[in-house]
This record gives C-alpha cells, structure tokens and sequence, in this order.
C-alpha cells in the first residue's frame, strides 16, 4: 500500500476511514485543527494538527514532506444550519482552503477523493430517487459551497489533468459521532433520549433521509482509491437506497433505548429539503459497492456504543 493524507481526519467519518485504512496496512497521514472526541488515534498515524485555513505554502510544505499517493478531503467547518449565520465567512473559511488543496493536488499530481454532500447538492426535488446526473439546486449555503468545489474539481481537471472522484454520502451515521453536534439524527436523538432531553423536531417529521452505517460508507470510500477513473463517471451517490421519515426513525429510537422522547415542535426550516433518497446503481456497477449493515443493525450497534460511554 502507498501513503494516504486525509485532510480532517479526526472527524467522525474521517476516524472511521483512518482506522480502515490502517488495517489495510496504508501509511496514513491526518491534518486536523482537534484532536479526536471518542477514541484515541492510532499510534502509528502521523497526526498533524493545523487549521485547514492556514496558507497553501504550509499545505505544499507537507507534501513535500509526506508525499502522499491519495488525498481525502473531508474538512469542512460548518453545517447546513450554520452556514447560514454569515455566507461571505464560509467562502473564506471552506471554499479558499479547499481550492488551495486542489491547487496542491494538481501540481503534485495527486489523486483526490471529496466527500461533497448527497443531500445538499440537489436541494428540493420531485424525484422519487436521486441519480448523480438529477438537478443540483442547493437551498444553503453548504450545499452550494459543496457544488462550487466540486465544480472547481472539474476545472482542474480539465484543464491541468488533476485526478479527481467526488463521492456524494446520504446520511451516515454510527459511533463516534458527536451527539452534542449540530447534525446528526440517530446519536443526537438517542443521547438525548436517554438523558430525558427535548428533542427538537423542525416540521412534522415526515422529512425523509437515506441513514446508512458509517462502515458502509468507508467501505464506498477504500473501494474509490483503486478506481481508474473515468471523465464519464467521477460522481459517485452513495446512501442506503430507502428513505424513512424522520418520525419513523425516531420511533426506532425509542425501541431501542427503551424510553420514550420528549419531543419540542417548531416549523420545518427552509434549507431542509424535504425528501432525499440517494441512487446508488452507479457506484454499484462500478465497484460492486452496497450497503452490508441494515438501519436497525445499524442503530442497535450505534447504541452499544453510545450506552458504554453515557
């Protein structure tokens, strides 16, 4: 195996991928501003700990140091939710340090792997299941910072030859993400129903969302680095397949805890879309990709987990 720089490495999906990578034996080098939450780093990955945001001479500075064979970039600062607090700051805090990335990527020659949005990306839609080739009408401003960067992916290749796959998750979920975040239904809904905390729910839960195990998606993600791509084919959806309304994963919750929710209403917010189920046949086609972990199991593991720490 060759040496993988993962930019935001310490971050829910970013651990997971780490700790994959490890076993198959990848030297593997982070770049993350915080240390991990809920598990310790393996001692045998090179954490360097800066901000994303620092200048792309210190970026270039690494890479020459580490030479890396494949670049995930999975460090993003704000939320649907937040990014909406002061637009202009997302600009310079997401998109600048990410174009400096693929700066770096083109002149190395570097394959780069962007975990982009499966959800934002396409906003609203009519379609009862979203291919990679449906509309992209983002309703925040993540979701359009999501889409500028991977439309900067595009221009770099085509014009300097930078080797790119754009890998679109639905909503993953599963240990170690933060239930104290800002996203993150299945853990923030599970700690706080086990500690008798509101729940907030926005509209009348019929929202519905494609969860799939986090496992499922590290595996989506290894599988990419060996993919010899192709100008046809460098978006990849990747999801569970079947949506479930907001309240029905809920009631799932509940089962599983073994308590009931207290549950505070407000209306439905405007940059949430309302239905997003992701097509995954392409990247099935592809890389014989598909989810191995059902929802249930999926939450019965995630609350193994979270009922050991809590």
């Amino acid at each position: 195996m060759g040496k993988a720089l993962i930019v935001g490495g310490n971050g829910f999906i970013g651990s997971h991928l780490v700790n994959t990578l490890i076993k198959y034996q990848w030297d593997t080098i982070v770049i993350d501003k915080f240390p991990r939450k809920f598990v310790k780093i393996p001692e045998n990955v090179h954490f360097i700990q800066m901000d994303f945001c620092d200048s792309i001479a210190e970026i270039e500075a690494i890479f020459d140091k580490v030479n890396p064979d494949i670049v995930f970039h999975l460090a993003w600062k704000t939320f649907p939710a937040t990014s909406l607090e002061n637009p202009s700051k997302d600009i310079e805090i997401n998109i600048v340090p990410s174009l400096n990335l693929i700066k770096v990527c083109t002149k190395a020659n570097v394959k780069l792997i962007f975990i982009s949005s499966g959800g934002a990306v396409y906003g609203n839609t009519t379609e009862p299941i979203i291919h990679e080739t449906s509309a992209t009408n983002p309703i925040s401003p993540y979701g359009i910072e999501k889409l500028t960067i991977e439309k900067y992916l595009y221009m770099y290749h085509s014009i300097y030859g930078l080797d790119y796959l754009i890998i679109r998750p639905s909503t993953p979920f599963g240990p170690w993400q933060d239930y104290l975040g800002e996203q993150g239904a299945v853990t923030v809904f599970m700690y706080r129903i086990a500690k008798n905390i509101p729940i907030t729910l926005w509209g009348d839960g019929n929202a519905i969302r494609d969860y799939f195990y986090i496992s499922d998606l590290v595996d989506a993600m290894v599988k990419c680095i060996n993919y010899q791509t192709r100008d046809d084919i460098r978006i990849f959806n990747v999801g569970g397949g079947t949506g479930i309304s907001l309240i029905h994963l809920l009631g799932l919750i509940e089962e599983t805890v073994g308590k009931e929710a207290i549950i505070e209403q407000f209306p439905m917010r405007k940059f949430d879309p309302m239905k997003i189920v992701l097509d995954t046949s392409r990247i099935n086609n592809e890389l014989r990709w598909r989810p191995t972990i059902s929802l249930l199991e999926g939450i019965n593991r995630t609350w193994d987990w979270m009922s050991s720490i809590i």
